[in-house]
């Protein structure tokens, strides 16, 4: 058992498992051969759990969480898991998804252009129509009325002019905030944010991020955030995963983050952070990549 976990009351409601991938590799298809991105990849997450998936680029981080949320297809990628469960039933992550994939039921997705993920050609209303209008038998004026609502809980101001607009006549805090809203609609199990503040300004992100955690917690929903900035995993999240070229070089509470017992690969990513006292370095730390790979210190 962890040493910071808290025995729960009689009276609290359950936690229940929310994700847990045992095993999972992932490979491209390119020009008929398999160029591996992920390789044997394991984790579990609680209900109350938020997870922060960190890497450099090109680590795999993003690739892992779609294959998670099932929206990788098969022409474009292979993918092999020992076991899967969401919300205790086994699901075959490596089954074959469509030309146009669809989402994971009880998993949604925050990516990170909020600009490009949402409809151009439709209005707010109606790209909340297409999520509740696959969920529930409700009238198009119930689904509208919840829509609004979820406008307004996210912080959008006159939810009933915003619901007719499309993206393009929207800034973009309003259309980040539109993305939360439609991700935690259909009310996930779990939710996944990629880089959900990597186009905002520095005020407009604490705010997102604050709306995001309060907002899974009041759902149960788990949350996973893939991100470059380790200071938002060490504010926002309970538990890391560090990613290098698609292998697990830590799994471990945030809080031990910066512990001194971590892999090679972690420590470095760590004193790449830029310091008030960052000028006096003459270079980033480096690497041997054989030794990350095999966690030599």
């Amino acid at each position: 058992m962890e040493e910071n976990m808290t025995h729960a009351s009689p009276d609290a409601p359950p936690v229940r498992e929310a994700v847990t991938v045992q095993g999972m590799s992932i490979a491209y298809v390119s020009d008929d051969r398999y160029n591996a991105v992920v390789n044997d990849v394991s984790f579990s997450l609680q209900q109350s759990d938020r997870l922060a998936i960190v890497g450099e680029s090109g680590s795999g981080k993003t690739t892992l969480a779609m294959a998670v949320a099932g929206l990788l297809p098969s022409r474009i990628a292979k993918i092999d898991c020992s076991a899967a469960s969401i919300a205790g039933k086994n699901v075959d992550m490596s089954a074959s998804a469509a030309v146009i994939p669809t989402r994971r039921q009880g998993v949604s997705m925050i990516f990170q252009d909020a600009m490009t993920s949402l409809d151009p050609v439709a209005s707010i209303g109606h790209q909340f129509r297409t999520v509740l209008g696959s969920l529930t038998s409700q009238s198009r004026s119930q689904i509208r009325k919840e829509a609004v609502q979820w406008l307004d809980k996210v912080g959008i101001h006159e939810p009933e002019r915003v619901i007719k607009l499309h993206s393009y006549e929207m800034s973009g805090g309003m259309r980040q905030r539109v993305m939360i809203a439609l991700a935690l609609c259909s009310k996930p199990l779990l939710l996944i944010a990629d880089e959900p503040t990597s186009a905002l300004d520095a005020s407009v992100s604490r705010r997102v991020m604050d709306l995001i955690l309060e907002l899974t917690a009041e759902l149960g929903t788990a949350l996973i955030i893939i991100t470059h900035d380790i200071d938002l995993a060490r504010e926002y999240t309970n538990k890391s995963l560090v990613l290098y070229h698609g292998h697990v070089q830590d799994f471990c509470d945030t809080a031990q983050f910066g512990d001194e017992n971590r892999s090679p690969y972690t420590r470095s990513l760590l004193a790449c952070v830029p310091r008030l006292n960052s000028y006096d370095l003459d270079a980033l730390p480096t690497l041997d990549h054989n030794a990350a790979l095999t966690k030599e210190a």
